[in-house]
């Protein structure tokens, strides 16, 4: 498992033309600097709420469903879950101020599939980069990090703008 950033600064979804948004992703999708076709994109708004995480599971269970990747849906919605988790509590928890503007109270999720990876990406308004940090075993959270570690070939984020950054996971497709 790697964690790393992914690449130059970029918009969130779904302004930032594909082909760019491609160039960031993780290099085991990409053939040369130069994107390669997607076999599948999928990308929705998420209300930052309480319904967020079953709307992302849910969407997450029919699009990869739809993908002919079923086997990949359990591990596929537990990371989503982590992801978007920790849009939620990072990504949206700054106070506004005079430096910084309150943060829309929506997050964009997305679905990439290319040759053997699913590409699994929640974008979040927050700058701040996410930390695996060595988990307290009495703590009821501080786990997800260390579960998309786990599940994922790779993961990592783009790096931050004034706008926030994606955090993404690569979940193999076969095997």
């Amino acid at each position: 498992m790697t964690t790393h950033p992914a690449g130059p600064a970029a918009a969130l979804f779904p302004t930032q033309p594909l082909s760019r948004w491609l160039v960031q992703a993780p290099r085991d999708i990409r053939l040369d600097e130069h994107a390669i076709q997607p076999a599948g994109l999928a990308a929705r708004a998420l209300s930052a709420d309480g319904k967020a995480a079953s709307e992302a599971r849910r969407f997450t269970g029919a699009t990869l469903s739809g993908w002919q990747l079923k086997p990949l849906v359990d591990n596929a919605a537990l990371v989503v879950t982590e992801l978007l988790s920790n849009a939620l509590r990072y990504g949206l928890a700054k106070p506004a101020g005079p430096s910084r503007p309150a943060a829309p109270h929506q997050l964009w999720m997305g679905l990439l599939r290319c040759r053997d990876l699913v590409l699994c990406t929640v974008c979040d308004h927050s700058t701040d980069v996410p930390v695996l940090r060595e988990p307290d075993h009495l703590a009821q959270s501080g786990r997800g990090l260390h579960i998309i570690d786990c599940l994922s070939s790779s993961w990592g984020w783009t790096t931050p703008t004034a706008a926030g950054k994606a955090v993404w996971a690569a979940l193999p497709a076969t095997g």
